[in-house]
């Protein structure tokens, strides 16, 4: 699922599948991600760590990050509490469930390279969608096989001058890892 989080990190970040931390951000882009993140946890305040597993600011309790997805409905909160940050990562680009052949523009989509999971074998799809004849005006003239392959002919060379346009849709997911104390 798409989250606005999600795209207000990938924008300040970058779109990277990089993990990224502390060693990784500017100091604009830690304290930029620190205020979104407190925005939407609740957290109090952020310490970014280095290493997965440290110990609070006590000194004395060990905290393991745990990784969560960010959406905009799921996500707990932490009023009052630290969040020690220890990563961010973005997911490859996906798409929603069944809307990879559904028409974005004109009737038309052109799919993304997909791979056959036994084979490898990479593979693109063009699907055009039109009504079938169905007249409009009674005094129109019929229409024929020969004007059904124009149009045809037509659409085709329209999503083949701009395949982006008839492109699906993605959105990239994003996986924090922070411990909270």
């Amino acid at each position: 699922m798409k989250s606005n989080l999600t795209d207000k990190l990938v924008d300040i970040c970058g779109h990277s599948m990089d993990a990224l931390g502390i060693n990784n951000l500017t100091e604009e882009q830690l304290i930029q991600v620190e205020v979104e993140l407190i925005k939407h946890f609740e957290f109090d305040k952020i310490i970014w760590r280095e290493h997965p597993s440290v110990l609070a600011e006590d000194n004395t309790t060990p905290l393991v990050a745990k990784s969560i997805k960010i959406s905009d409905a799921d996500n707990p909160t932490y009023k009052h509490k630290v969040g020690y940050i220890y990563s961010i990562m973005f997911t490859p680009k996906m798409y929603e469930p069944g809307t990879m052949h559904t028409p974005v523009k004109d009737g038309c989509v052109f799919t993304p390279t997909t791979y056959n999971p036994e084979t490898y074998e990479p593979k693109q799809s063009i699907t055009l969608t039109w009504s079938p004849d169905f007249p409009q005006n009674i005094n129109a003239p019929q229409r024929t096989y020969e004007d059904d392959k124009q149009m045809i002919r037509d659409m085709l060379e329209k999503v083949l001058r701009n395949p982006e346009e008839y492109r699906p849709h993605t959105h990239s997911g994003c996986i924090v890892r922070f411990a909270v104390m």
